[in-house]
């Protein structure tokens, strides 16, 4: 694997997408927190805090949110200068994207070893590491505080309990604290999120005078106030999956220096004495032996020095006006709203601005001037597609097939589909006007094919999109022992012509393509180069993509070819089909071809059968595969 093909892994670009995205929220944060220098303590905290949340929240997420809101546009052409907007910004939101992977190249037989996957290996472990040891660390940290709690005598009365109510009403506190005496000599702080207590070590009261305890009183009700140790909860949660980023632990001492300044601000502006509040913080610190826990909001923290000499002077936050709260608002609701409206663009956004390279065309093509779409008749098990110089005839099939056949994929390459897709079967037929059968008679099957996108997005409102995603795939190598298949000699008739079913794939018109008339009855598809029946597949002058293709209808799995082997062939490949193999054909009910014998049940499986017969081998793996998500369709109308 190389280096772009490992930042086009689905995951890996949407990780990236991520990491820069709330990387820039956090400078933006950083920003802002300069020029409100100023101002209170509390608007900076909240700055980092909106930062530290946006690391948990994806703004794909909110993209998919938006996407589900938008409706399905009725007239694409009328929104070309939106659909140019949708495009700059998703060019500037996702600059790692997957790429499509349409076709995968032909490759020698020969094993490679990749160096990417072991590292991948070895990052995920490492990552996986640091995300226990931080965990492991904060979990006994709460342990811990957990049973200073528990072992602490409960106060219920006396000077540190009626200080304690006092500071409460004083800051407007309606619920009281609980007082809990610890043993240990670790400062005075708040634990507990839901029912949180407040731990008082023993002893300390002695060198305290009243409104020094008092002023530490109100800081740790400040602390209880504001919730401090949810915000620092979250914020935990974010330093132990992204550990590695530099930036969130300098984020965690921002945010532990302003949420002190914030507590301190609070307490000057009660009218606390500046210099018994400092006294009381060098005080506690002299007394207590270790700091609180990372889980415990005490009363140090930050620069001691710098913290002590803002007291000293009084130096306080200037309140923000009005007009800096609407625009640190707008901001806010500017980061959200986009992410949002970003979806919204891109559920609005037509189908054919997310179409792949296949379905492009340099020059327009012929519309269908004529389509009509109904429910097939009940009991009929006819299927039949036939390829007709003005137009096409699609009988008895599912939408699902239209869909394959509009974007030349396979089943499995088209998700998030409603089930109604693959369930009712429908009579199609479309045409264009007779002026313009002989263009149509002309085209390639790939142009035919973009020719059905348009008209599925008027009658279907179909809107798509694009996505690389890990699936479940075949990758079809040459076996040990090298293949087994006769090169096809020009000129020679074919040795078929019964037309039970065939695969006819063009090497230039990709998977699910086909060049010439086709027509399928209830025995299957006829077509050029390859006939396929339950059980057997023949093939005169085909390549080896006839045969993925094949492969990848049968399996319903995309098979890449990866034999090495570019020339044409005949070859005969018989095996035992098994139930879903048969649906595939066109289901169980249909049986044997006429005039021939029922499917001998012990003969080899399709893999045995292609090695053995063929000298080729079905080796499964996951890869990178373009999808085409359904982002909505609606069941057709008849007219």
């Amino acid at each position: 694997m190389t280096l772009p093909e490992f930042l086009t892994l689905s995951w890996t670009a949407a990780l990236i997408n991520h990491l820069w995205q709330s990387t820039a929220v956090a400078l933006l944060a950083w920003l802002i927190t300069i020029a409100l220098r100023n101002n209170a303590a509390r608007v900076r905290y909240a700055t980092w805090l909106f930062a530290s949340i946006k690391f948990l929240i994806p703004f794909s997420v909110m993209t998919r949110i938006g996407a589900h809101w938008a409706k399905p546009a009725v007239n694409h052409s009328a929104h070309q200068a939106g659909h140019s907007f949708y495009f700059m910004i998703e060019e500037f939101n996702l600059p790692f994207r997957q790429a499509p992977v349409f076709a995968l190249p032909a490759a020698q037989p020969q094993t490679t070893v990749h160096a990417f996957p072991i590292a991948l290996g070895i990052i995920a472990a490492i990552w996986l590491c640091g995300c226990i040891v931080r965990l492991t660390k904060w979990i006994a940290d709460w342990r811990r505080a957990a049973a200073m709690a528990r072992c602490g005598e409960p106060v219920r009365e006396g000077s540190e309990w009626n200080i304690l109510r006092r500071s409460e009403r004083r800051a407007g506190f309606l619920k009281q604290l609980p007082l809990i005496l610890a043993a240990c000599k670790t400062e005075p702080g708040v634990f507990g999120v839901i029912r949180p207590v407040l731990l008082w070590p023993n002893g300390l009261s002695e060198r305290l005078n009243d409104a020094q305890i008092e002023a530490i009183m109100a800081h740790e009700v400040e602390h209880v106030r504001r919730r401090d140790n949810l915000t620092a909860l979250i914020h935990t949660v974010v330093e132990a999956l992204f550990w590695f980023h530099p930036l969130v632990r300098w984020m965690s001492a921002k945010m532990n220096e302003e949420r002190e300044r914030a507590c301190d601000e609070r307490v000057i502006e009660q009218n606390a004495r500046p210099e018994a509040y400092a006294e009381s913080i060098l005080k506690v610190c002299a007394f207590c032996m270790e700091p609180a826990t990372p889980c415990v909001s005490g009363v140090s923290g930050a620069d001691l020095k710098e913290r002590i000499l803002r007291i000293m002077t009084r130096r306080s936050g200037v309140a923000l006006s009005s007009a800096g709260k609407c625009a640190l608002s707008a901001t806010a609701l500017l980061i959200l709203a986009a992410p949002l409206g970003f979806g919204v663009l891109r559920g609005q956004a037509p189908a054919s601005t997310t179409a792949s390279p296949q379905s492009s065309v340099t020059t327009p093509l012929p519309k269908y001037e004529v389509a009509s779409i109904k429910p097939a008749p009940a009991g009929d098990n006819k299927h039949m597609i036939m390829m007709r110089p003005d137009g096409i005839s699609l009988g008895g099939v599912e939408v699902q097939t239209i869909l394959q056949l509009a974007f030349g994929v396979e089943p499995d390459r088209i998700v998030s589909a409603p089930k109604w897709v693959q369930s009712n079967r429908y009579d199609f037929e479309a045409k264009v006007a007779p002026e313009d059968a002989p263009k149509v008679d002309k085209l390639k099957m790939e142009q035919r094919r973009a020719m059905l996108l348009p008209l599925l997005e008027e009658r279907l409102n179909l809107k798509y999109h694009h996505e690389t995603r890990e699936l479940p795939m075949y990758v079809l190598v040459v076996a040990k022992g090298g293949p087994k298949l006769t090169e096809s000699k020009p000129g020679e008739p074919m040795p078929f012509s019964d037309g039970h079913i065939a695969v006819a794939g063009p090497p230039s018109g990709g998977p699910g393509s086909m060049d010439g008339p086709s027509r399928m009855g209830n025995k299957g598809i006829v077509g050029e180069g390859m006939m396929m029946r339950p059980g057997a597949i023949q093939s005169h002058g085909g390549n080896i993509d006839f045969l993925t293709h094949a492969l990848s209808g049968i399996l319903g799995r995309t098979v890449a070819d990866k034999t090495g082997l570019t020339g044409k062939y005949d070859f005969s490949l018989n095996w035992t089909p098994d139930t879903s193999m048969r649906n595939a054909l066109g289901g169980p009910e249909l049986g044997p071809p006429n005039g021939e014998a029922p499917v001998d049940e012990s003969g080899p499986t399709l893999f045995t059968a292609l090695e053995e017969q063929l000298g080729l081998k079905l080796e499964s793996q996951k890869g990178s595969v373009d999808v085409i998500v359904i982002d909505h369709i609606d069941p057709p109308s008849e007219n």
